[in-house]
């Protein structure tokens, strides 16, 4: 008898899809927001952002010691933040969500040999590969850092005369 989802399994657990959750959430909540308005606001929403990726990261991170595969999640929910704000810098937070929803299985898809990943496969990696951590934190420190800066592209009907 047929498996109807069969066809639909991929080579990553789920437990390392879980951190796509709160990076995808965290990306809608920041895409719902004017960044020309933000940068005249009275409170400091970037850094209030910043603060929000570092939070989420170090809790993950805090949790990883009682949590199965803890590290290898923390270690993606930073990668996937990481990316996510680098996608968002370079293009449009529409195409940071897509591009970060659709990383994963691209991984799997590119990079998942017959139960050994690549080394540039970084969400394959077991917890305690350090190349994998390095790739996660470069990517979340360079999407963190570009978080501060104007987005390349403009939004559409709106000049970033401000300098932020």
């Amino acid at each position: 008898m047929p498996s109807v989802i069969g066809g639909l399994t991929t080579g990553l657990p789920f437990r390392y899809l879980v951190p796509l959750l709160p990076t995808l959430l965290v990306l809608n909540g920041q895409a719902r927001t004017d960044r020309v308005s933000e940068s005249v606001a009275a409170r400091p929403v970037r850094r209030m952002d910043a603060c929000l990726a570092v939070g989420m990261v170090a809790c993950m991170s805090m949790a990883s010691v009682v949590v199965p595969d803890g590290v290898a999640v923390a270690r993606n929910l930073a990668g996937y933040l990481g990316f996510a704000l680098l996608v968002r810098w370079l293009s449009t937070p529409q195409a940071a969500t897509g591009l970060t929803a659709f990383l994963p299985f691209a991984v799997v898809s590119i990079g998942g040999n017959a139960g050994q990943p690549a080394w540039w496969a970084w969400p394959l990696q077991d917890g305690d590969a350090p190349l994998a951590a390095s790739c996660a934190a470069l990517l979340f420190a360079t999407g963190l850092a570009l978080s501060f800066r104007p987005p390349l592209l403009r939004e559409r009907g709106h000049s970033d005369t401000s300098g932020t």
